[in-house]
């Protein structure tokens, strides 16, 4: 399966579906056609574009995350299928019968592998932080004390500098991180609904305005690949959202990922830990299967 992202930004296009293809048009000519196996995530991040119903429901039928962008790149809806597994149902009751013990259990093996991989973000892309590596053994179950947010404060300070602070609203840096967790984000809910999980119950986030918290949960781990090559964009002197950029984030549904059974792809690797995360719920015991490294080839 070929993971891509089909972007439009460009006011006024219509996509709509043609034997197999999702063909866009633009002031009544073709502009482009993209076979339907091989999206992963459509994002409308430009005003005024328009999508045929037959589309919506050939791409439900693969699985494909819709996402719609507002101001900043920072996404406000996501159109998936409403169900698409075989046992929806029994998943849908594990998640609704999950203890609070399990949930806290789950959310500690997130937040560990999230500081995790920010540590390995920080020796990948600018120096080891000791303190940061101290903080991995303190996060309990349920994180009571809120070692995600200890360890974001150095995390940030220690990836661009002293004077930023992640903020969804603001231009530059922070909005090519919204970039490439809107791809992240759609990718993750992608893979619970293929695995049957219903992304509107969470295990930590609780927000009721927002219908894919789960995602929002799953993906934490994940995030720091996202970081890193957002880095690599501003070392390199950019902090717009370029046609360039967007390309390298998106392209990163495809980056190398190391497993305990080999290297894999991110979109792969989301669907494993979708798929352990089902099991979880279902068995009652929390054994997430993420990977072991995000930056298989950063040295060490």
């Amino acid at each position: 399966m070929i993971h891509r992202v089909v972007e439009l930004q460009e006011q006024g296009n219509h996509a709509h579906l043609e034997r197999g293809f999702l063909v866009v048009d633009r002031a009544g000519q073709e502009a482009g056609r993209v076979p339907l196996d091989d999206i992963a995530v459509l994002l409308f991040s430009g005003p005024g574009n328009s999508l045929s119903t037959n589309l919506i429901t050939a791409l439900s039928e693969r699985s494909v995350c819709v996402v719609v962008c507002g101001d900043n790149y920072h996404p406000k809806a996501l159109v998936l299928p409403f169900d698409s597994h075989h046992l929806h149902r029994q998943r849908l009751e594990a998640q609704i019968n999950a203890s609070e013990p399990l949930k806290k259990r789950l959310w500690q093996q997130i937040i560990r592998a999230k500081v995790e991989n920010q540590s390995a973000c920080l020796r990948r892309c600018t120096q080891p932080d000791p303190t940061l590596d101290a903080l991995i053994h303190r996060v309990g179950s349920g994180d009571p004390e809120n070692i995600e947010a200890q360890a974001a404060r150095r995390y940030w300070s220690g990836l661009f500098d002293e004077g930023f602070s992640r903020d969804p609203a603001r231009p530059g840096i922070n909005a090519l991180l919204n970039y490439g967790y809107a791809v992240l984000r759609a990718a993750t809910a992608r893979a619970l609904v293929a695995t049957g999980l219903y992304p509107a119950l969470g295990l930590h986030h609780t927000n009721q305005a927002n219908a894919f918290v789960l995602a929002d949960d799953l993906m934490e781990p994940f995030r720091p690949l996202i970081d890193a090559h957002v880095h690599d964009i501003w070392r390199a002197g950019f902090s717009d959202v370029s046609t360039s950029a967007k390309r390298t984030l998106a392209k990163l549904l495809v980056a190398d990922v190391a497993t305990a059974v080999g290297h894999t792809i991110l979109a792969t690797a989301l669907h494993t830990a979708a798929q352990s995360l089902s099991r979880s719920l279902l068995d009652g015991v929390a054994s997430l299967d993420l990977p072991d490294s995000l930056f298989p080839t950063a040295k060490p």
